[in-house]
């Protein structure tokens, strides 16, 4: 005879087991949305990165701007990988009972859904640096007067100090470097949809609060109960029918404590969001390969018989 543990770690067991066979066999057969069924975004997007002429070394330019092109393509296929597993879950966790679906969730799913809701943020901060430093050096290829400046160098005597400027700062400057360029302004506009308010709403700040404080839980479970704000103060008011109001106090504040509460996140829901966000991700990187394409066209073109 069991007992009622061991009854529950051999129930574990046998859900474990379904649900990973449902899950390979799914993962081959199941149907995903249209974002996700197409082919991987490709490493030759840019072929003329390595016929134009740079102002600086193409040992270096070429690695420069085709490698870092490589990584954001890496980027996307990887949250490209994790969306379609993501999917390919939620399939596998309806065929379970709402009590064993919860365990299955948190021993192999929520891991990626915290994967995946990084990734907006993550993907619009490194398309801005990937794009800034490729689009720097056509800007110099173009014009030798244009200046081998940007806003992140280390200041004078601290050159061992790198510097990370602020995503305001840091698309400014991009917007100010494509300025020029045939679709650079479709380019911006494309990446400031990314990880935009909306976003951070239906979210509930995900990415920042589990970077800084402490995140919302998935499905099930209420986080930050008590809540610490400081607003302005109040005082009472008597009124001339000898009443009293309470009234804001200009200038100055106090601290207020109260229960709040974050509601969990909706599975389904946040995986319809992220999802949305890559599509977003998707049309910003055909914008990118627009641009670089179309700049690098205008470019001076290497002697072919002296660089091979």
């Amino acid at each position: 005879m069991t007992s009622p543990f061991e009854d529950g770690a051999i129930n574990d067991n046998a859900n474990r087991r379904l649900a990973l066979a449902r899950y390979a066999d799914m993962l081959e057969n199941l149907s995903a949305p249209a974002p996700l069924d197409g082919l991987p975004f490709p490493y030759d997007a840019c072929p003329l990165i390595k016929r134009v002429v740079w102002r600086i070394s193409p040992l270096f330019a070429d690695f420069l701007v085709d490698g870092e092109l490589r990584e954001l393509t890496n980027t996307l296929n990887e949250w490209r990988g994790a969306l379609r597993r993501w999917h390919v879950w939620l399939a596998v966790l309806d065929e379970f009972s709402a009590e064993d679906a919860w365990s299955l969730q948190w021993e192999f799913v929520e891991s990626l859904a915290f994967h995946c809701l990084f990734y907006p943020s993550a993907t619009r901060d490194r398309f801005t640096f990937v794009a800034t430093n490729a689009l720097h050096q056509v800007r110099m290829a173009a014009d030798a007067a244009y200046p081998d400046r940007l806003d992140a160098d280390p200041k004078p005597g601290r050159e061992d100090t790198p510097r990370f400027i602020p995503r305001k700062a840091s698309e400014a400057q991009l917007e100010m470097i494509v300025s020029t360029l045939v679709g650079g302004a479709s380019l911006v506009s494309t990446l400031r949809s990314l990880d935009e308010d909306d976003y951070r709403e239906l979210t509930k700040n995900f990415r920042n609060l589990a970077s800084h404080a402490i995140a919302p839980r998935f499905s099930v479970g209420i986080t930050n109960t008590v809540v610490r704000r400081v607003v302005q103060a109040t005082k009472f008011v008597r009124q001339p029918d000898n009443t009293y109001k309470d009234e804001l106090v200009p200038g100055k504040q106090k601290v207020s404590y109260g229960f709040g509460g974050t509601e969990p996140l909706p599975m389904r829901a946040v995986f319809v969001a992220n999802l949305t966000e890559f599509v977003k991700a998707t049309a910003c990187f055909h914008a990118y390969a627009n641009v670089l394409n179309d700049a690098l066209a205008e470019l001076p073109k290497r002697d072919v018989d002296k660089t091979e």
